[in-house]
This record gives structure tokens, C-alpha cells and sequence, in this order.
């Protein structure tokens, strides 16, 4: 947007100097104030544009989600000022995440409860992380439960895994699975692969490999790696399903496209046996690179990292 200059006739100015000096003073604090909204206005849009969370539904849908981890030292300014001038909660969330990325807790802390004390359910997740990590599991749980009734995904995922692990209150596998439900019908992966480990484990409740695969399915097709693992590992070894090789070298392909190096071995091994061509026949772009990473097959799934 344009904005008008003031311009002075330097002729008219000579014989009438107090007046324009007059003329000045009565104009340049206007001037200054629409200086500061245009920059407060912009500084808004830079703290949705450079701190707004994936796991916020009431963030700036102007602008991309940004993960906690790239987030720059430019937000915690943006957001600072664009909380000072408008006090609303959003950008009091934002300036926490922009304080935890660049290492500052306690000023993050600082800024997530002032969120927190006006109802923004995002905060409360991340403020209940930061309660947990100081021991006060109860604490966590209560700030779960409450931005899970606000609707939030994140806090939903947490409450099954303190559920399903006793985290600040007694473990209820139904209650576990009914968090984990809910935030998987608002598509989160992880939460789909948790229900199928639960029925796949047959730890917590009686086992039922057919539930347990339609849960992985839906998580691989989310992308979730951990799952493409597991279903890959049911075909293979006829678990619960008729076994197929070539469904299992498969399942771990798509696993290894994404990173998981024990899909990588799995593959290779596949091809060794001659089940799917080898690289040189078919040329899967990094597979023959990777190597079996040491440790479970399974990542643990725990509270989620966001803070």
C-alpha cells in the first residue's frame, strides 16, 4: 500500500516557519502511529508465517504449518511484538515456540502459560509437556485432557499414550483406544499405528490380528514407516494373513524409500532371494546404501516431541 509524503514548499516555509513547525508536530506523531501499525500489522503475519504450529487448529491458515525445529531466530522478534500490540493468546503460543527452538525454556514456559491462561488449547499441550519434563505428571495429564476436549489432535494422541502407559492416571486400554481413535479419524498416523500395535502386541487386550492389520494399513498409507514394518513383517511370516512375499518385500521398500534402514536390509534380502529384481535391474534409488539399524524393529511410541 502506498502511503502519502509530505511535501513542504521550502519557498512558503521561509516566511512561515512556526506555522509549518506548528503544522509538523500536529501531523508527524499521526504519521509515527500509522508507521507502528503498518509494522505491527506486518509483524503479525510474519509470526503466523514463521512460527504457526502443524499441531494448532486455530493457527493463520494463510500460511504453511512450520515444525518447531525450523523455526528461526527472526520469529521470537516478529512474535514479541505482534503479542505486545494485540495480546491475542495465538501469538503468545507462537513466541513459545519461537523461544523453545532457540533454546530459551523458561522464557518459552513464560509465554505458553500466558497462552494457556486464556484458553489456547495448542499451549496447553506443549505447557503439559514442559510440566511432565519437571515431574508433574499429574499436571501433564490435566492440560492433556483439557485441550483434548478443546479438540486438539496432539493432546488426543497424548492422552492414549498416558492412558495406554498410566501417565498421570491409571492405564485404561479402553480409554487409550478411544484418544487413539479419535485423533486417528483427524489423520494422524502415529495414533493409527498405536491401535494396531495394541492389537497386534495382545498385551493389554486379547490379541486380533485383523483389526491390527486394518490399523497399520491405514497408518502405511499415511506414510507412517513403523507400520510399513509390521505389516511387511505379517506378510512375510503369514501372520494373520495369507503370506506374500511379494507384498512383504514391498512394504519394506516403501519403508526404506522413506529412510527406515532395517526396511532397506529387509529389501535386499528380498532381492538376494530373487523375490523383486535386484538394483540392477531395477534400480531403487538408495536402498543398497542402507544398512540395519541397531535396536527394536518397532520404535517406542511416546507423548508427542512438540514443545
Amino acid at each position: 500500500m502506498k502511503s502519502r509524503t509530505l511535501k513542504v514548499n521550502k519557498g512558503f516555509a521561509i516566511t512561515t516557519g512556526a506555522a509549518v513547525a506548528l503544522l509538523a508536530l500536529t501531523v508527524s506523531p499521526d504519521a509515527a502511529e500509522r508507521n507502528n501499525l503498518l509494522l505491527a500489522s506486518a509483524q503479525q503475519g510474519d509470526c503466523d508465517r514463521l512460527a504457526g504450529s502443524p499441531y494448532d487448529q486455530q493457527r493463520n491458515g494463510d500460511f504453511a504449518p512450520v515444525n518447531i525445529a525450523d523455526i528461526g531466530n527472526q520469529a521470537v522478534q516478529a512474535c514479541r511484538i505482534a503479542f505486545d500490540t494485540t495480546g491475542n493468546p495465538r501469538f503468545a503460543y507462537q513466541l513459545g515456540r519461537a523461544l523453545n527452538s532457540v533454546d530459551q525454556p523458561d522464557q518459552a514456559m513464560s509465554a505458553y502459560s500466558t497462552a494457556v491462561k486464556d484458553g489456547y488449547a495448542a499451549a496447553m499441550v506443549n505447557y503439559g509437556m514442559l510440566m511432565g519434563r519437571l515431574g508433574d505428571d499429574k499436571a501433564e495429564f490435566a492440560y492433556y485432557q483439557q485441550a483434548a476436549d478443546s479438540g486438539n489432535t496432539l493432546a488426543a494422541y497424548n492422552l492414549g499414550v498416558a492412558y495406554r502407559d498410566g501417565l498421570g492416571t491409571q492405564p485404561d486400554v479402553d480409554k487409550a483406544l478411544q484418544w487413539f481413535e479419535k485423533a486417528a479419524a483427524d489423520g494422524d498416523d502415529t495414533a493409527a499405528f498405536n491401535i494396531g500395535a495394541i492389537y497386534d502386541e495382545g498385551q493389554l487386550l486379547e490379541a486380533d490380528d485383523q483389526t491390527a492389520i486394518a490399523w497399520y494399513d491405514l497408518a502405511a498409507q499415511r506414510g507412517n514407516t513403523d507400520a510399513m514394518i509390521n505389516l511387511g513383517i505379517m506378510y512375510e511370516t503369514g501372520e494373520g494373513i495369507v503370506a506374500n512375499a511379494a507384498k512383504a518385500a514391498e512394504m519394506y521398500r516403501q519403508a526404506a524409500e522413506k529412510g527406515d534402514m532395517f526396511g532397506a536390509s529387509k529389501y535386499m534380502q528380498f532381492q538376494e532371494l530373487g523375490v523383486v529384481p535386484a538394483p540392477n535391474q531395477q534400480g531403487v534409488e538408495g536402498v543398497s546404501s542402507l544398512v540395519l539399524k541397531q535396536g527394536d524393529v518397532e520404535a517406542p511410541a511416546k507423548i508427542g516431541s512438540e514443545i
